[in-house]
């Protein structure tokens, strides 16, 4: 019988004469490319079993993938196999306790007084900045909610490259954090560069589990006391940019192109509000470098997609920062309901709150509530999202440890907090903090998108190390590859009659031994199982991980910039597009909406 069922490469089984061998462990029978040691089974024959294996490799290659993957485990999952960790009435005290905070102890949005205003005239009390929210105002203002299940969100500034859903038990998986040094895998610790930035750029449009990037690196020029910084307003400190970021890209990417534009510049501060019209020079200069490389229609088209995004971070304890409550209020009054707003406390248990979990959930939960209600009562409708960078501080050296058991817990909390209301989560899982890529950090890291992933978090933030302060190449492979496996555990299993396959089990089933050889099995192998170089029990598999994952790494930063030098009209599109710039230096300054649009009129 052939295994492909026709072709030139074939697997086949000589049966003999009916009698049971136990074949030994440890006998070698190579399938689908890969050797595999087999347990004691019962054969048909004895001696005269033969296997032609020699195109076996190939053979598993030229099966295709499903047609929906890797989409198959990115979004395709079963809402109801969700990991919880409170019950029902644990979540019900929880709440309970939160109206008793936000209705007798309130909290503090102190030098906001048109916050102040808004609260006051539907009912809370206020007194020198504390407000207190009743109860039903909270309830009317859940009401006010949009079906979760109908949003999308794509904040191209923040490293979307396409609009992501929300659905209750959808996950998506990201990088986010402000690293300051690089665990370099042939030179160890040391301190960022640009072109390691360049790097983490081109690494992650190759890593198809990695959906978005929020990872805005600080170089060490940056974080010196007396550092210096380049004029981002000169055209030429731009133009310089521009140059340097074209030297590589992934044409080859798995999914649609990101634009880099969450940039760090100097001491600058960072707009909360994140749209293509809050753009700084630099950040500018990458939406004209996704127009070089992808051209302007695909620039166009991710851009049409952009959700405008507030990002609010509470102070914990039970206060809000006046410069966001303003950036709130007026970021709403410009563009209204449509506009997302996440808030994402940092409740440290036993620094800046309760040490006990139900006690910082409470007040967690009271500090993205009453940001929540405020939203609601200036513009109904609005979609928030419930947020959380907050995990456990290590009372013994007063640092905060995301990668601590606890800190997953919590979060995993934090996720059944956002559902019980209705709400997207976006929540801290699997930033270990282990100093460097090894067994903790790859423990630390699976066990937190395992709880991310299975409790139904939508944006699951992750990918670094050292609680997000360091960055590692190998590492964000290793993540990628990670969320991959448990996304595929937590893709749906369909149970009908082409998968319960009681056809096959009847001209199969024993005494017959010919499943590897049946077409069911050649139609569904790669959906039924996961296969990678990380995995089951093939050669590549019995490597270290991070060895690996540096050979992968390797390959896309040289594939990289081997396409970007084979681009025969890569130096005339950036030279066409520098020109422009050159012609009209006040437009992109401006950052109208399409500001970049006669900058790249010249580009096929």
């Amino acid at each position: 019988m052939d295994f492909l069922g026709g072709g030139n490469h074939h697997f086949k089984l000589k049966p003999g004469p009916r009698q049971q061998v136990a074949t030994p462990r440890g006998t070698r029978c190579k399938h689908n490319g890969h050797g595999r040691n087999l347990s004691p089974i019962a054969f048909s024959g004895k001696s005269n079993i033969s296997i032609d294996v020699a195109p076996a490799a190939a053979l598993f290659d030229r099966v295709p993938q499903p047609a929906n993957f890797p989409q198959l485990y990115l979004t395709t999952s079963r809402p109801l196999m969700q990991m919880h960790v409170l019950n029902a009435d644990e979540l019900g005290r929880i709440h309970e306790a939160t109206l008793e905070i936000l209705e007798n102890q309130g909290v503090w949005f102190l030098d906001s007084p048109e916050a102040a205003a808004i609260f006051e005239s539907h009912g809370c009390r206020v007194d020198a900045g504390r407000v207190r929210i009743p109860r039903q105002l909270f309830a009317e203002c859940l009401r006010c909610l949009p079906d979760r299940n109908s949003l999308q969100i794509c904040v191209t500034k923040l490293g979307f490259s396409e609009s992501l859903g929300l659905r209750r038990g959808e996950s998506h998986v990201g990088v986010i954090g402000n690293p300051y040094y690089i665990y370099d895998h042939a030179q160890g610790e040391r301190s960022l560069t640009e072109s390691d930035a360049d790097d983490k750029f081109l690494v992650l449009d190759s890593l198809p589990g990695l959906e978005y990037d929020c990872c805005c690196t600080i170089n060490a020029s940056q974080r010196a006391a007396n550092a210096s910084f380049p004029d981002y307003q000169n055209l030429q400190v731009c133009l310089d940019y521009l140059r340097r970021r074209i030297g590589s890209c992934a044409r080859n990417a798995t999914r649609p192109h990101a634009i880099h534009s969450n940039i760090m510049h100097g001491q600058e501060d960072n707009p909360r509000i994140h749209s293509p019209l809050t753009l700084k020079p630099l950040e500018k200069m990458e939406v004209l470098r996704h127009a070089i490389l992808h051209g302007p229609q695909a620039t166009a088209t991710l851009l049409a997609k952009d959700t405008p995004l507030i990002w609010c971070n509470p102070i914990s304890p039970l206060q809000y920062h006046p410069d966001q409550v303003e950036e709130i209020v007026q970021g709403l009054k410009t563009h209204g309901s449509k506009c997302y707003v996440m808030f994402s406390p940092e409740v440290m248990l036993g620094g800046t709150g309760p040490v006990t979990l139900a006690g910082a959930l409470a007040q967690h939960n009271a500090e993205v509530m009453s940001g929540i209600i405020l939203t609601q009562l200036i513009a109904p409708g609005t979609r928030a999202i419930y947020g959380s960078v907050s995990g456990v501080m290590d009372l013994r050296s007063a640092d905060i440890s995301l990668g601590s058991l606890e800190s997953i817990m919590f979060n995993g909390c934090v996720v059944q907090l956002a559902d019980f209301y209705g709400l997207p989560s976006r929540v801290q899982f699997g930033n270990s903090s282990a100093r460097r890529p090894g067994v903790r950090a790859a423990v630390e890291t699976a066990w937190g998108l395992q709880m991310g992933i299975m409790a139904g978090a939508n944006l699951v933030n992750t990918g670094l190390l050292d609680s997000t302060l360091m960055l590692s190449l190998e590492h964000l492979v290793l993540v990628d590859e990670l969320s991959s496996q448990i996304r595929s555990a937590k893709a749906a299993t369909a149970i009908d009659a082409e998968h319960l396959a009681l056809d096959v089990i009847r001209q199969e089933g024993h005494p017959s031994t010919n499943y590897m050889g049946h077409d069911h099995t050649l139609d569904h192998m790669k959906e039924a199982m996961y296969y990678s170089d990380y995995t089951g029990r093939s050669a590549k598999s019995y490597e270290d991980w991070y060895d690996l994952a540096h050979q992968k790494v390797q390959a896309i930063l040289r594939n990289g910039r081997e396409q970007a030098a084979a681009d025969p009209g890569l130096g005339a599109r950036a030279a066409a597009v520098a020109a422009r710039l050159v012609e009209d230096d006040r437009t992109w300054r401006e950052g109208r909406d399409g500001w970049w649009r006669g900058y790249v009129q010249d580009l096929a």
